[in-house]
């Protein structure tokens, strides 16, 4: 189990210089109902720029603020197909991480939007201290937005997963 601190912003897509310079992986979330008094549970199969594949089970338990409990493990292919094809909801975005004056900086872009995507940086500290890099257009701090969470996201705008093609 570990301790997740988040900031999280609404921003306007990054120039594709940046995008391209940055380690892009697609990524498929598919939802499941959580259990054990977690508030999000999913799978998720990532690919990274080279075809490989990565399944990992989240489990995820709002703490206040920006903190939230998280329970994470890698599983394998068979175990995510199983589990995925029990998933409520399910979104997919290209994931594009890059380096910033100490953060990660993660743009998830999404084929619903074409003007804005979410920039979500870590902490180690809610307090921490962190910039954005002036190409970044804030649109909005999502942080504490419950309609952001990818879990929303994929209600809203996502599949819906009923037993359907596996990855």
């Amino acid at each position: 189990m570990s301790l997740e601190i988040e900031k999280k912003f609404l921003v306007g897509i990054p120039p594709e210089d940046v995008l391209k310079a940055a380690e892009k992986k697609s990524i498929i979330q598919s939802y499941l109902i959580p259990e054990n008094g977690f508030d999000t549970a999913r799978v998720r199969l990532s690919r990274d720029s080279h075809g490989r594949e990565k399944y990992v089970f989240t489990a995820k338990k709002s703490l206040g603020g920006l903190q939230r409990e998280e329970v994470e493990r890698e599983i394998g292919r068979d175990e995510y197909t199983e589990l995925r094809s029990a998933a409520v909801s399910e979104i997919v975005k290209d994931r594009y991480a890059l380096p910033y004056r100490g953060h990660i900086l993660e743009f998830d872009v999404y084929p619903f939007w074409t003007d804005k995507c979410v920039l979500e940086i870590e902490l180690s500290a809610e307090n921490e201290a962190y910039e954005l890099p002036g190409y970044v257009e804030t649109i909005g701090d999502v942080s504490e937005e419950s309609e952001y969470t990818n879990a929303a996201l994929a209600e809203r705008f996502g599949k819906i997963n009923r037993g359907g093609p596996t990855a």
